[in-house]
């Protein structure tokens, strides 16, 4: 489940900010539908890695965060960026970029 086109985006995007709402994270992620996204999050929801919240306000707004295994995960997959990136050259890669990560850290 892991390995799903957005799940790793989703994960990291959320995890930079704490929480988000849904259309935070839509905005922050380039080429996701609100489908995609929709579907994403409740794939993680089910999996324990993302926390839902439906906060009290006018209109009512939904937040996002990660769980303790999603935070979990996240600081797990974060080495294997580096290295793709380190080996493919890719060091503008959004997830990198986002992590205040670049090429000056990998020499």
């Amino acid at each position: 489940m892991i390995s799903r086109k957005w799940l790793l985006l989703v994960l990291n995007t959320i995890g930079n900010e704490g929480k988000l709402g849904f259309n935070s994270i839509l905005n922050s992620i380039d080429d996701i539908s609100p489908k995609a996204l929709s579907d994403v999050l409740k794939t993680m929801e089910e999996m324990g890695l993302v926390k839902k919240v439906i906060v009290k306000s006018s209109p009512p707004r939904v937040e996002y965060s990660l769980t303790y295994e999603g935070k979990k995960l996240r600081k797990a997959v974060i080495p294997l960026f580096k290295w793709a990136a380190e080996h493919t050259g890719h060091y503008e890669c959004p997830i990198l970029q986002s992590n205040k990560l670049n090429k000056e850290e990998y020499s």
